[in-house]
């Protein structure tokens, strides 16, 4: 998936497996129409110790997806030149169980967590702003770039090995509770990594997700108790991003959960930016996080 400067975006064919969206540049809007009222999560599903990914606190040497793209930080990781200078001082490098490198930022501090993945053909920018107004919350945040994308390393597929590693990094970190959020794959992979890695899920929100991307979401959500949130275009690829939301809005075991289907084709994050009616969901995205914590009486701030 060559990522195409020029133009400002990974250039891909669109698939449901690949559940690729066209994104530009570091911007993440996109204008939508307006949306439809939302229908809305507790579990602590705990499993057996599995291998940690090995978290690399100093700097490493591999091909970025996109070099033209990438920057180093003054502590010498790589990571992607949209992210603002201010921000480097928490930029890592996580090495996965088959030996890739992905660039990561780490924001906050805390037992209680905020997991970002950006979707497949995105980047770490998609999800930026919303990292920081968590981090400013009081939360700690998690935000991978994934294989194959800007500053993480050059790769011929897929993997949701990426997800596991930022999950295990968030283990070591010492999370109590963590409230997954994803975009298309980058859902897929957060909700089934998220509810192996062991962390209590408090939460679960889903933009365009595919039931199957590098992993069966299906099977996560029936564990998932806690609110939900799904969310997806009516016409996004022709209707097929929303087929399988509603499948895993069905699948899902949360008795709070919410589907929100809005008309046009925007997918992914594009559906909270660029109008209006976009900034009401991604405050609505935001208030879904913050109440549920709060209703599990877990707050980001601090004693």
């Amino acid at each position: 998936m060559p990522w195409n400067r020029r133009a400002g975006h990974h250039t891909a064919a669109l698939s449901l497996a690949a559940a690729t969206v066209v994104l530009g540049g570091c911007a993440s809007t996109d204008p939508v129409a307006v949306d439809e009222s939302p229908s809305p999560v507790k579990s602590s599903v705990v499993q057996p110790q599995q291998p940690r990914a090995t978290v690399t606190e100093k700097p490493v040497s591999y091909p970025p997806a996109a070099p033209e793209s990438t920057v180093r930080t003054p502590s010498g990781h790589l990571v992607n030149d949209c992210v603002p200078r201010r921000l480097h001082k928490y930029v890592t490098t996580l090495t996965t169980e088959d030996g890739k490198h992905l660039s990561i930022l780490v924001l906050g501090n805390g037992p209680n967590a905020v997991y970002f993945g950006h979707q497949y053909g995105g980047q770490i920018y998609n999800f930026l702003d919303l990292a920081e107004e968590f981090a400013g919350r009081g939360y700690r945040v998690m935000l991978p770039e994934f294989r194959n994308h800007v500053a993480s390393e050059k790769s011929a597929a897929s993997s949701s090995l990426d997800a596991k590693a930022a999950f295990d990094k968030l283990k070591d970190l010492g999370t109590k509770r963590v409230f997954l959020v994803g975009a298309s794959c980058g859902g897929t992979t957060a909700a089934v990594q998220g509810v192996e890695s062991g962390i209590p899920v408090v939460g679960l929100t889903l933009l365009s997700s595919p039931a199957r991307c590098d992993d069966d979401a299906v099977a996560a959500v029936k564990k998932i108790k806690e609110p939900s949130l799904f969310m997806v275009a009516h016409n996004d690829m022709q209707g097929a991003h929303e087929q399988q939301i509603r499948e895993l809005y069905e699948a899902s075991a949360a008795p709070d959960k919410h589907l929100v289907a809005i008309d046009g084709e925007a997918h992914g994050t594009l559906m909270l930016y660029g109008s209006k009616e976009a900034d009401k969901r991604r405050a609505m995205v935001v208030s879904f996080i913050v109440n549920t914590y709060t209703a599990n009486n877990e707050t980001g701030v601090q004693d």
